[in-house]
C-alpha cells in the first residue's frame, strides 16, 4: 500500500512490565489482504514489515528499526493456523458493504444471538464490547 493506515500500539508507556528495564513494547497493526490473494507471506512478510517500519520512521518514529531489538511478526498464515477463516480475525472485509448496521444483525435466529466482530456493531474492541451489549440486551429482553 502507498499510504497504509496503521495502528501503533505503546503498552509499555503505562505498563512497563511489558518491556524489559528501559525498555519499550510496541504493536504494530497494518493492513493486508486475506488469503484469498495469492501472497506467499513466508517470503513476503518480512519484507512488509520492514516497508512498515521505515514507514513509521517517516510517520514520526525515527530510529526505531535500529532500535527494534525483538520482532515477531504474524501473517494471514497465523491467523489462519489460530483457526481464523481467510486468515483474518477481523470476520467481514472493511468495505462501506459490510460496515456498522450493515454487518449481519446479532439476531439470527429467534433463540440463537451472535456476537463479536463478525456481527453488528462491527471490528474493534469497542465495538465488540457494544455487539456483547446488544446480544446481552437481546437475551434478557430489553
Amino acid at each position: 500500500m502507498s499510504d497504509p493506515s496503521l495502528l501503533v500500539s505503546n503498552p509499555s508507556r503505562t505498563d512497563p512490565s511489558v518491556a524489559p528495564t528501559g525498555k519499550q513494547t510496541y504493536y504494530v497493526l497494518a493492513p493486508v489482504p486475506n488469503l484469498t490473494a495469492p501472497i506467499d507471506w513466508a517470503r513476503t512478510g518480512k519484507r512488509y514489515a520492514d516497508e512498515i517500519l521505515v514507514e513509521l520512521e517517516k510517520r514520526g518514529y525515527p530510529g526505531l528499526t535500529d532500535a527494534t531489538e525483538v520482532r515477531h511478526l504474524v501473517t494471514p498464515d497465523d491467523w489462519a493456523a489460530a483457526g481464523m477463516a481467510m486468515g483474518t480475525p477481523f470476520a467481514l472485509a472493511h468495505t462501506f458493504a459490510q460496515t456498522g448496521p450493515m454487518r449481519p444483525s446479532n439476531l439470527l435466529m429467534e433463540n440463537v444471538v451472535f456476537v463479536g466482530s463478525g456481527t453488528q456493531p462491527g471490528v474493534g474492541v469497542p465495538m465488540v464490547l457494544v455487539s456483547g451489549r446488544l446480544a446481552a440486551e437481546r437475551i434478557i429482553g430489553r
